[in-house]
């Protein structure tokens, strides 16, 4: 399946905003103010920003703005986005709905901002003019707040 480059733009959209439900989701499964909790809601923030970042990408968007010539490489940003843990809409709600301990929610949202990076790693590579810059800025982010995570694990 070949996904443009408005479509790869809602995708990541469409990440980041499982990924803020994912967050103050799991926020609220823990019952007292503590640390994890305080990350939790500055990541669901953080996702917020992510969100606004893309929509202004999209809204200047050119047709030029990615170059996804290369058959293999469309089918590979296909299945980053398809087995992306938040690639699916809602999905961010109900995966953390399904979770027990803080320790399995900061384990899923350490895989969530590693799945991240990948994918807009790989999208950067097809990223042309300043969208190259918005999208580096964005995984710079990710492996940011995959450190944050991962000093909690």
């Amino acid at each position: 399946m070949y996904y443009s480059g408005q479509e790869i733009v809602e995708i990541a959209v469409r990440i980041e905003e499982n990924g803020n439900e994912f967050y103050t989701a799991a926020a609220g499964m823990i019952p007292d103010s503590n640390d994890i909790k305080g990350l939790f809601y500055d990541l669901a923030e953080k996702e917020i920003l992510h969100i606004s970042v893309f929509q202004k990408l999209a809204e200047k968007f050119e047709a030029e703005g990615f170059d996804f010539g290369e058959q293999d490489a469309t089918e590979y940003i296909n299945h980053l986005a398809e087995s992306h843990i938040f690639g699916k809409p809602d999905s961010g709600k109900k995966l953390a709905l399904t979770l027990k301990t803080p320790r399995e929610a900061l384990e899923v949202a350490y895989k969530f901002e590693n799945d991240s990076v990948a994918f807009y790693t790989e999208l950067l590579k097809y990223t042309r003019t300043d969208s190259k810059k918005l999208v580096q800025q964005i995984i710079e982010e990710e492996m940011e707040h995959a450190a944050e995570i991962r000093k909690f694990i």
